[in-house]
């Protein structure tokens, strides 16, 4: 029998997902955490000298609203760039599909002292904006669209494994199983800080994908169901 997979991705990044578990032999059950909405919000007035854009959403949300397309992008991820290029965009891409990336990426390409303005949802991660801001660079947050809790209620014997991509996503997840000490399904997740708060969210069963790319993702299922890569299991 095909394992089944939950994604709690937002849309449209949960179907294909979804596409590439099912080409992958998975049973994939599509059931986002968290609703996406835009954000009614001008564009800074500033000059800026980079954009970062460290979503999907944050470039959809951002398309049809005036910004400078000649100044330096970086995209956080594959899926980031793809859109951005649909936009006749060439984003830069950092090796390592976060927000660590981002700012060694930044730190190589880009001196102290420039503006950087980073497109994102509301609630988010302010890392990447400290550590900017702590090492010289005037850095701005362009906010375009919010994260709104879908209120799912689901059983833990209908799945085999879940796929969660985010801090935010991981404590929405958690409360499905609000009355477990522990939860013994094995969850995927895209960066070392995701995994440490499952950890200390009492998932027994971190797995640490390379990254947020569906092929990341779908390695590290066919690490959690054979015999072979254990080691991607995370563990402090």
């Amino acid at each position: 029998m095909a394992k089944r997979i939950w994604i709690t991705r937002t849309e449209p990044g949960a179907s294909r997902l979804a596409a590439k578990l099912l080409e992958s032999g998975y049973q994939p059950i599509t059931a986002p955490v968290f609703e996406i909405d835009r954000v009614e919000s001008s564009t800074p007035q500033l000059d800026t000298d980079l954009w970062v854009f460290v979503s999907t959403h944050a470039v959809s949300h951002a398309a049809n609203r005036p910004w400078d397309k000649t100044k330096p992008v970086i995209a956080v991820g594959p899926a980031t760039a793809t859109q951005l290029e649909s936009l006749t965009v060439r984003p830069l891409v950092p090796n390592r599909h976060s927000s660590e990336g981002i700012y060694d990426l930044i730190r190589k390409r880009f001196q102290t002292g420039v503006c950087v303005t980073i497109v994102s949802g509301r609630d988010g991660r302010k890392d990447l904006a400290d550590w900017l801001r702590g090492d010289g660079y005037v850095c701005h947050e362009w906010i375009v669209y919010e994260r709104k809790p879908t209120k799912l209620h689901v059983q833990a014997s209908h799945f085999d494994a879940i796929v969660i991509a985010s801090g935010a996503a991981i404590t929405e997840v958690r409360e499905q199983f609000a009355t477990l000490p522990s939860v013994s399904i094995p969850v995927v997740v895209p960066s070392p800080r995701d995994a440490e708060l499952a950890k200390s969210q009492q998932f027994s069963t971190v797995l640490l994908a390379e990254g947020a790319s569906d092929d990341a993702i779908v390695n590290s299922l066919e690490d959690l169901f054979s015999t072979r890569g254990q080691h991607r299991r995370y563990s402090h």
